[in-house]
């Protein structure tokens, strides 16, 4: 998922979009955090991972809704122009459905 967010024509300094940068972020750290969790603990029920993992899980699907917002509120929320919406294209949009499944 971070190469195709680096590769983005849109998230290429100095003139990145705000939507795609701040979005990319939320992904990037959504990620850290998965890796960060312990699977054998999870397997073995331990309460602070499956809350972790209901989190990342509750993270992955809000990704998914903000790459295929088409309203213009994640634009506005990043501080950029609602009426200039981003397209992340297939490669993000592909990646980002798999995640959430």
């Amino acid at each position: 998922m971070n190469s195709a967010f680096e590769a983005h024509p849109q998230c290429q300094p100095p003139n990145r979009n705000p939507t795609i940068f701040f979005t990319y972020d939320f992904i990037k750290n959504t990620y850290n955090q998965i890796k960060d969790l312990d699977a054998d603990k999870f397997a073995a029920g331990d309460p602070a991972i499956k809350s972790a993992v209901a989190e990342a899980d509750g993270r992955n699907t809000f990704a998914t809704l903000l790459i295929h917002d088409g309203s213009g509120k994640l634009a506005a929320m990043t501080g950029a122009d609602p009426s200039d919406r981003p397209d992340f294209g297939p490669e993000i949009k592909t990646k980002v459905s798999a995640l959430a499944q």
